[in-house]
């Protein structure tokens, strides 16, 4: 019998991927529903429109969670032309990056645990805000994380080109 291994990084693509799928699937649902019932019955449900819109801005960061792990997100280009310029370049836009995901995390948690104190809800659900503030938490920690694998990928590369193995 094989024993199935997963790497705790194929794990966590998976879960981000098939979040990011569930996420924009059920808000596609939800928004559908909330126009058929629009069109069909002249009803329009607040709380519909509030859940689209929480699930919509966990689509968001995971999105960009994803985007930062696939390391595509916009870049600058044409401003350096040598290969030694342009990995010095990358190595500081990810020095930058990861520095202000850790500022963004950091503000996030505070946020976090502020809306948790205040027992924050939404007005209509009444569902306790912490559920989509933690999305920025959660989200901003992942981005980190793939920015810190990115930096240190990175710099792998820039010792590789000085040893001539580029």
């Amino acid at each position: 019998m094989k024993l199935l291994l997963i790497s705790p990084k194929s794990a966590l693509h998976a879960v981000e991927d098939w979040t990011r799928v569930a996420s924009i699937i059920s808000m596609t649902i939800i928004v559908f529903v909330q126009i058929l019932a629009r069109i069909l019955f002249e009803w329009s449900s607040p709380a519909l429109e509030e859940s689209a819109r929480f699930i919509m801005i966990w689509s968001i960061f995971i999105g960009a969670v994803v985007t930062t792990r696939e390391d595509s997100h916009i870049k600058m280009g044409g401003i350096f032309k040598t290969r030694k310029a342009i990995l010095w370049f990358e190595l500081i836009s990810k020095i930058v990056c990861l520095v202000f995901m850790c500022i963004f995390v950091t503000w996030a948690y505070d946020f976090m645990i502020y809306s948790f104190q205040k027992r924050m809800s939404s007005i209509v659900l009444g569902v306790p805000l912490i559920v989509v503030h933690c999305c920025f938490f959660i989200t901003g920690s992942l981005m980190a994380i793939h920015f810190l694998a990115h930096l240190v990928n990175h710099i792998g590369r820039i010792s590789a080109f000085y040893k001539g193995d580029f």
